[in-house]
């Protein structure tokens, strides 16, 4: 007499199967999202970290930056680096428009006054960076995570924002290798323009399109 083998719970099912209760222990197709958790908050997942990692090198940058056109400044200054990373569950608030004003302000404290520095591009693309990485944090919840063409998506407008520092630069260059008074002017209007420009990204931000 022979006796049927025991079906091999890792096979598929069939149709008359499909109510059948599935063994916990055998591996699923689904796949785990990693999630950490800091203290008694709440998880965050890796896409988010890497946001903060972002905004982190991009204050990193623009600090660099200031280092060469003030010509150093103190350490405590490269603390702020930190601040993506402690302020994350805050993407959402003014955290990051705050420390941005701190840091727009110590380049025209620690800079010579009326002098212009080819490194304010370098600062440009950090800042740019780092403003887009919080706004990107603050479109997902902390455990969330970012699809391949929202993050696409950001790239391209962060790219065409940096590139509009290189002309911005050039006229600055030129406006301070000349006597016309108007460098001052230059700066409230390149700051309201700045200010505009991140309302406006708040306000209407890049989004997947459904």
């Amino acid at each position: 007499m022979t006796v049927p083998a025991a079906p091999d719970p890792r096979e598929p099912r069939g149709p008359s199967d499909a109510g059948a209760p599935v063994d916990p222990t055998l591996p699923t197709t689904h796949p785990v999202r990693r999630t950490l958790r800091f203290g008694a908050g709440p998880e965050w997942s890796l896409s988010q970290l890497g946001a903060a990692a972002a905004g982190m090198g991009g204050v990193a940058l623009y600090l660099a930056g200031l280092s060469v056109a003030a010509g150093g400044f103190d350490a405590i200054w490269w603390a702020l680096v930190l601040v993506p990373l402690l302020t994350l569950s805050w993407a959402g608030s003014a955290a990051p428009l705050a420390l941005w004003a701190l840091l727009l302000l110590g380049w025209f404290v620690l800079t010579p006054a009326g002098s212009f520095s080819w490194w304010s591009l370098p600062a440009a693309l950090g800042a740019v960076g780092a403003h887009a990485a919080a706004a990107l944090a603050a479109s997902s919840p902390p455990a969330g995570s970012f699809t391949r063409r929202t993050v696409r998506r950001w790239v391209r407008h962060a790219a065409v924002a940096a590139a509009a520092a290189v002309p911005v630069a050039l006229l600055a260059g030129a406006l301070s290798a000349r006597p016309l008074g108007l460098v001052p002017a230059a700066y409230v209007l390149g700051l309201g323009g700045v200010a505009v420009g991140l309302w406006l990204l708040r306000t209407s931000p890049p989004t997947t399109p459904g």
